[in-house]
């Protein structure tokens, strides 16, 4: 499956990532949602050469939902800067193994070690790292408790929700680098719902949702949908 595109403008292209996509290439030759979007841009703005796109954010390779990209340096600019200055909001559904409290604000001090994001030690240099989450159902997957949650980022860290969820003992599902049985295809129960931030030109206020469509797990969830909480 190819990424769907929400919306487009001279400045800049909404668009729904795939789990299992690479938002930037590397050297395992995967797809990758920017030269995906340069080869659309050239198409859908009739380009005679090679598109610019400036890549403002990312996404897991194993988490799939809403990104935004820039169509000119300008807009790559100026979305930079909201993404700098935490003025974008990103709201994630997670679907955890365990059942947690009602909702709660997770800060830890994060780092990396090797493909892993850790939490630091009384005598360790760590990143600070917050999250807030809400528990909006419980339910199971494939026989095992099960959990819903909407999550807002207020730091950016590589790997963060996965890491402090699997800290408090709630690993994303499908999540086997953070301690959670392996899924079926690799992609795991993480989803950018929801991108809210200010067009790049106009400053006008731009909101934007998508749900998991069937990409495991989310078609293996047995409860309530989250259409039923969120709108």
């Amino acid at each position: 499956m190819e990424p769907v595109v929400i919306f487009e403008d001279r400045q800049i292209l909404v668009l729904q990532k795939p789990p299992l996509w690479l938002a930037q290439a590397d050297q395992t030759g995967r797809a990758d949602v920017l030269e995906w979007a340069r080869r659309h841009v050239e198409v859908f703005d009739q380009k005679p050469g090679r598109a610019y796109i400036g890549l403002c954010h990312r996404l897991d390779w194993a988490v799939g939902g809403l990104m935004v990209l820039a169509k000119t340096s300008k807009a790559a600019k100026r979305l930079g800067l909201q993404f700098l200055t935490r003025t974008i909001k990103k709201r994630y559904l997670a679907l955890t193994l365990g059942e947690p409290e009602a909702s709660g604000r997770l800060t830890s001090q994060l780092y990396r070690s090797g493909q892993l994001t850790r939490l630091a030690q009384a005598s360790e240099k760590g990143t600070l790292a917050i999250l807030d989450y809400e528990s909006l159902a419980r339910g199971e997957i494939h026989g095992q408790k099960a959990s819903l949650l909407s999550i807002q980022l207020l730091t950016g860290f590589k790997h963060q929700i996965r890491a402090q969820m699997a800290q408090i003992g709630f690993p994303i599902v499908g999540d086997e680098r953070y301690g959670a049985p392996a899924g079926s295809t690799g992609a795991i129960g993480l989803w950018a719902y929801q991108l809210e931030f200010l067009s790049p030109v106009g400053q006008e206020p731009l909101s934007f949702t998508v749900w998991p469509g069937d990409f495991w797990p989310w078609a293996a969830w047995r409860g309530p949908s989250w259409r039923e909480f969120l709108s």
